[in-house]
């Protein structure tokens, strides 16, 4: 398997100007510990995380040094500290060395690289553009099929949800907030978060409409400060 078959579409992204509050506030409403930080190019600049915003003089966690380190750190040094965290814009508190996986990366690869790195989530990028990202969580799903089923998951599964996450690819209505596609069996799963009702329908005919989809169980949830028909599970009936 490769980072494509699992890697999380429709992915939340920041700008260097987006506000922190703004960018801290996504990740709440989403639960995303990280987002990509993108130019006015859409090309990857960095990464701005929980660690990032762990700092802060709002809530008490300012750095603070003993005298004997001070003194071993640079003027430019504690500028950057200082700013890193009291900045309110992401530019100024992101990672700027972004560590990042190609669509065909394996999960060994994939895995080797987040131990040694100690990350947790990793942008799926081609050519420079974010096309999804890689998450610990995201391996759950392909760990539980080897669990229940020494087989593991089926590749006609593997192609239902690629088939899936490319038609709904590309749409205006096509979610910015976090959608996700697993398959096991020809039973489809959609869980995540969208922007309203009509867009929660489109997915769900969407995915019935796939060759080889036996049922469409919808997870999603409307996000944050939209409306529509509330955050009920509504699974769909078989085919």
């Amino acid at each position: 398997m490769q980072a494509r078959d699992i890697m999380t579409t429709a992915t939340l992204t920041v700008t260097p100007q987006t506000l922190v509050a703004d960018a801290a506030r996504l990740m709440l409403e989403h639960r995303v510990s990280g987002l990509p930080v993108i130019d006015k190019d859409g090309a990857l600049v960095g990464i701005v995380t929980e660690r990032d915003l762990l700092c802060r003089p709002e809530i008490g966690t300012a750095p603070r040094h003993a005298n004997w380190i001070n003194l071993w750190l640079t003027a430019d040094e504690s500028a950057e500290e200082y700013a890193q965290s009291r900045g309110r814009k992401v530019g100024d508190v992101m990672t700027r060395q972004v560590f990042s996986v190609a669509p065909d990366t394996s999960l060994h690869d994939i895995t080797a690289l987040m131990v040694r790195e100690g990350v947790k989530r990793l942008p799926v990028t081609q050519d420079g553009k974010v096309m999804g990202m890689v998450s610990r969580a995201d391996f759950l799903r392909p760990l539980l099929g080897r669990l229940d089923n020494v087989q593991g998951p089926r590749a006609e599964d593997i192609t239902i949800r690629r088939e899936i996450l490319r038609e709904i690819s590309g749409k205006r209505w096509s979610p910015r907030p976090v959608v996700d596609v697993s398959v096991c069996d020809g039973i489809v799963e959609l869980t995540g978060s969208v922007a309203s009702e009509r867009v929660r329908a489109a997915i769900r005919v969407a995915a019935e409409n796939t060759s080889g989809v036996k049922q469409v169980i919808t997870h999603l949830r409307l996000a944050s400060g939209t409306s529509g028909a509330g955050d009920r599970d509504v699974p769909s009936h078989s085919r």
